[in-house]
């Protein structure tokens, strides 16, 4: 999308038709934008950290996946809780079919398929790991889930729990979020990564929720100028909250967190700007067959790579992970375009016959 003349890129909006335009589409783009540069971030997390416990060196890829930590998930879950504003007041029947529905059958689905792909290449996070325990672990895993997918079950987490709170007080949402986040920010290790997810990010999916106008405004005045104060002022927290080694005091770590949103937001913003918007936006409409499928593809290829003996020397290494991560986001994206052309459409969304009544409203809102 070409930005025109008189937008916030230039200066002040110019008045008139063209500015509204222009702002509704921004609010449309950006965040597809973010929802993009946020997974591409987490394929590249994942690759790197598989990469690098198959014992290739890539130790700068992990020194930058650490700095990015503390903008990838708050972004994500910030722009999440943005479009969940819908479904906090529909009946309970209606959260569970259009919503709760489709994240419990691509759960449940994916959720077998990523811990057989780890047993079977090698890389079951559990010691002596064999189809006993893979079986116990799949019985439990609707309330210990096990894999990357946890995401999905945090996102569930959070709609019922914004469902649930909606006659609290606002503010009394976000401080108590803001205590419960800032204390797991601060290294809490529960036994499922879904638990300690749903504590760090509530903030930020409730502040999403809460908060959007704040953020569309804060994207329609986006200059460079914005821009560069808002990375500038998350990596000075980012870099200072490591270096000072206060990740682990309660608080610390959840205002690098913050001070990601906004800077996540400012690159989406700019980036949506560009012409073709580097894929992001594009990418960003079409992220859950990425979401759930990329860590079986990275762990197959690394499989092929040491089953055959296939080694990569520092410092090529260091881009072993680049190239699984846009390997598998083409795995996945491939998929997605492909199910739904041979009548696997169920692969990303609950069948017409398990929710006839609810078909069409959950794909809608798959990515909302």
């Amino acid at each position: 999308m070409f930005t025109p003349s008189g937008s916030p890129r230039h200066g002040t909006p110019a008045p008139g038709r063209a500015a509204v335009a222009y702002r509704s589409a921004l609010r449309l783009d950006w965040p597809d934008a973010a929802r993009g540069l946020a997974i591409g971030l987490v394929v590249l997390y994942h690759a790197t950290n598989w990469t690098w416990s198959t014992g290739y060196e890539v130790s700068v890829l992990r020194e930058v996946n650490e700095t990015l930590r503390s903008l990838r998930m708050p972004l994500f879950f910030a722009v999440a809780g943005m479009f969940a504003g819908k479904w906090t007041a529909v009946p309970w029947t209606t959260l569970a079919r259009g919503k709760l529905l489709h994240f419990a059958w691509v759960f449940v689905l994916w959720e077998p398929i990523s811990l057989v792909v780890r047993l079977v290449t090698g890389y079951y996070q559990v010691a002596d790991a064999d189809w006993g325990t893979l079986a116990d672990q799949l019985a439990w895993s609707l309330l210990v889930p096990r894999s990357e997918l946890w995401f999905l079950w945090t996102l569930a987490a959070f709609f019922v729990a914004a469902r649930a709170l909606r006659r609290v007080p606002v503010p009394l949402q976000l401080l108590a979020a803001a205590a419960v986040s800032g204390w797991a920010l601060a290294g809490w290790e529960p036994e499922s990564i879904a638990w300690r997810g749903t504590a760090q990010f509530a903030l930020f999916f409730l502040g999403g929720l809460h908060l959007r106008s704040l953020l569309e405004r804060f994207a329609e005045r986006m200059t460079w100028y914005w821009a560069l104060g808002a990375m500038a002022l998350w990596l000075t927290v980012q870099v200072a909250v490591r270096q000072l080694g206060l990740a682990d005091v309660p608080g610390c770590y959840l205002l690098a967190n913050l001070a990601g949103v906004p800077a996540g937001v400012a690159v989406s913003v700019l980036v949506s700007r560009v012409p073709g918007a580097l894929g992001l936006r594009w990418l960003g409409a079409r992220t859950l067959p990425v979401f759930v499928t990329h860590t079986s593809v990275v762990l197959a290829l690394l499989y092929l790579l040491y089953s055959n003996g296939i080694w990569i020397p520092a410092p090529q290494s260091q881009w072993l992970p680049v190239a699984l991560c846009a390997t598998a986001i083409g795995a996945g994206l491939g998929l997605g375009a492909l199910a739904p052309r041979v009548g696997a459409r169920w692969l990303f969304a609950p069948p017409s016959w398990f929710a006839p009544r609810t078909r069409q409203l959950a794909s809608r809102s798959a990515q909302g």
